[in-house]
């Protein structure tokens, strides 16, 4: 007869009491750390789990909000609405949030474009906040609106004032999945210097559309990047002058905004 010995450390992982919760989590962190939208078979491949247990469990993700269908890639899914409504919760309890409005506010009537605040979810920034300017007919963004950092002005904003090693980190998301990841890695790098340099970030087209954005970066007190402020320009393309004009406003509303930052 075999003993144990009480010193033997187990040799087994101990079984989840509650696997599709377990499952869960980790679908919606695959999705949110993501750069890019998944489809079924690439999250059940990164998990590593069957895809019909993956499918029955995004399906119940779904019918709850927290993962939704990515409107941009066929079959593939995006962190849903009610993460963002759980997420902004958060932030009204503790955040700089009451602040953005009277900021944002004064910041619309200066340069007269709509003003948001986003934050950053893994790789993703989603918009938490915002204040319309009333124009008609200039499309604009709606709260929850998810990009992948370095497609936003808001993203690059915040990502050139991160440490060495998280852009590092998020440069090398791209070699799992871009075939051209060299190239895409030397144009962010020169995106993160740019805003590094001149403090705000421009986008042209941003998300495919005819929209420009400039963004600054808000900071805590160790300089650490938890926000951005951003304005959306209805233009395809705007002029070095232009986004010096907008970016005086846009980076001293920032700086105001990150005077409240504990």
């Amino acid at each position: 007869m075999q003993h144990s010995d009480d010193n033997d450390t187990p040799t087994t992982p101990i079984k989840s009491k509650a696997p599709a919760v377990d499952m869960s989590v980790q679908i919606m962190d695959v999705v949110a750390t993501s750069p890019y939208p998944l489809t079924l078979s690439e999250i059940c491949n990164e998990i590593g789990i069957p895809a019909a247990s993956g499918h029955r469990v995004i399906n119940a993700l779904l019918a709850h909000e927290m993962i939704a269908h990515d409107a941009n890639r066929k079959k593939a899914y995006c962190i849903g609405s009610k993460i963002f409504q759980i997420a902004s919760t958060i932030y009204n309890k503790q955040s700089i949030i009451p602040f953005f409005y009277p900021v944002a506010e004064i910041l619309k009537n200066e340069i007269h474009k709509s003003i948001y605040l986003y934050s950053a979810v893994g790789n993703n920034v989603v918009s938490v906040a915002k204040v319309d300017f009333t124009s008609g007919g200039v499309p604009s963004y709606h709260i929850g609106q998810t990009l992948p950092m370095h497609a936003s002005a808001a993203g690059i904003a915040m990502l050139s004032m991160a440490n060495n090693t998280q852009q590092q980190n998020y440069l090398e998301s791209f070699k799992r999945i871009e075939t051209q990841s060299l190239q895409i890695e030397k144009t962010i790098q020169e995106a993160l210097t740019r805003a590094k340099r001149l403090g705000y970030a421009v986008t042209q087209k941003e998300n495919d559309k005819p929209l420009c954005c400039i963004a600054a970066p808000v900071l805590n007190l160790r300089n650490e990047p938890i926000a951005a402020i951003s304005a959306v320009i209805n233009s395809e393309t705007l002029s070095a002058q232009s986004a010096r004009h907008y970016s005086k406003n846009i980076v001293q509303a920032a700086r105001q905004l990150s005077a409240h930052i504990i």
